[in-house]
């Protein structure tokens, strides 16, 4: 009987409920929610998924083991008898891939680490330590070591040391899922994909009505919603991608025993989508034209353009397309202008008197987070934007 998996999927602090509410949507029980992160118990098609159709993720990890560490000699024992098959986190084996089947030496692998509260400090330590007890388990077991590979290895280990603990991850997903790969331009300081995404399914947005954002950028908002209405994976083109360049789009594609066709099936699976393609109506805006030009190659390459139209526009001064809809804000901030509560005032009153009938997001950052806007948001979610303090705010405008 193959054993279940303890899987976690990372994500940007603030956006643990929105995660939990999509792993919820795909039939995981219980999601158990953390600072950064939301773990569950599942299998290799549980995992696929994950990687394959979560908006708000940055990376799915596999829990490998998990052991008290007090110094170098405990950390490097623990991996030691790991790789040796005799401490495993799930009962001898990963949903049936043995310690013997992964760590065979002709994977190469790398490690990361992070540190929280430890004594050992020195994270490229830890690092070290770690891989010293998997290559002399290795070099005992098969007489050889496998080859350590920075850029793409085929096992990318991860150790978090939290006080005494240490556990030991397998990151599935390789590349960050916020490669989408519909990014080809970029203006200014985009917003990342998942936290674009977290602003459309924050929204609770019917898919009655346009996707519109006057002040689009290089269009992530629009092509995050797009996708949403559409019922897109993230992962399709990612996928696609790959398989044009004969590259894996995720690190799981290259583990012991994947299972090409059970993927296969995980990505035939129907994904909920608000509208068919032929009423889907996206608007987008800027006052530079440089930003439209990112945002038309884009959407282009999201597959998005042929329903999307952008305009050279003064948001301030530019009335709605239509009557209703989803309308998306990331107003620049991080800048002098944005620490002058007029600012949020007068995007306020752009909302209001403008936007009437329609919903609003709009990432609020800097002086107030948001508070000058002078509208009752009807959900407000504290959320990092990079290195920086944020927040989604939701309005219905009446």
């Amino acid at each position: 009987m193959k054993s279940p998996l303890s899987l976690v999927a990372t994500c940007s602090l603030g956006l643990e409920e929105v995660l939990a509410a999509e792993l919820a949507a795909l039939g995981v029980e219980a999601p158990a929610v953390e600072r950064g992160a939301v773990g569950w118990q599942g299998d290799w098609a549980s995992c696929w998924r994950g990687n394959w159709r979560l908006r708000t993720a940055n990376r799915v990890l596999l829990e490998l083991a998990s052991w008290q560490a007090s110094g170098g000699d405990s950390l490097a024992a623990g991996v030691e008898r790991l790789v040796e098959g005799g401490d495993s986190s799930a009962t001898g084996d990963w949903g049936g891939v043995t310690p013997h089947q992964l760590f065979d030496p002709g994977y190469t692998f790398s490690i990361r680490a992070t540190i929280s509260g430890s004594q050992m400090r020195d994270s490229r330590w830890v690092a070290l330590k770690v891989k010293d007890g998997i290559v002399d388990a290795q070099r005992r077991i098969y007489g050889r070591r496998a080859s350590i590979d920075r850029e793409l290895p085929d096992l990318p280990l991860r150790i978090r040391l939290v006080r005494k603990r240490a556990t030991l991850l397998l990151d599935t997903s390789g590349l960050p899922l916020d490669r989408r790969g519909y990014r080809l331009q970029m203006v200014g300081a985009p917003l990342r994909e998942q936290l674009a995404a977290a602003c459309v399914l924050a929204a609770d947005w019917d898919g009655k009505g346009a996707i519109a954002d006057p002040m689009c950028g290089s269009g992530t908002l629009l092509a995050e919603a797009g996708w949403i209405a559409l019922g897109k994976a993230p992962g399709a083109l990612r996928w696609r991608l790959a398989r044009e360049s004969g590259e894996r789009a995720w690190a799981f594609e290259g583990f012991p025993g994947f299972d090409a066709r059970r993927f296969a099936a995980v990505r035939a699976e129907a994904i909920p989508a608000l509208m068919k393609r032929e009423e889907l109506k996206i608007f987008g805006g800027d006052l530079e034209s440089a930003a439209l030009n990112a945002a038309e190659s884009n959407l282009r390459r999201a597959g998005l353009m042929g329903q999307a139209r952008l305009r050279q526009i003064d948001a301030h001064t530019t009335d709605a397309p239509c009557e209703r809809g989803l309308v998306m804000i990331n107003p620049p901030y991080g800048e002098r202008l944005a620490m002058d509560p007029d600012h949020w005032k007068r995007l306020g009153d752009l909302l209001k008197q403008r936007w009437q009938g329609w919903r609003a997001v709009v990432v609020a950052g800097d002086i107030g987070k948001g508070k000058f806007i002078g509208l009752r948001p009807r959900r407000r979610m504290p959320v990092k934007n990079g290195p920086l303090d944020a927040r989604i705010l939701v309005f219905d405008l009446f």
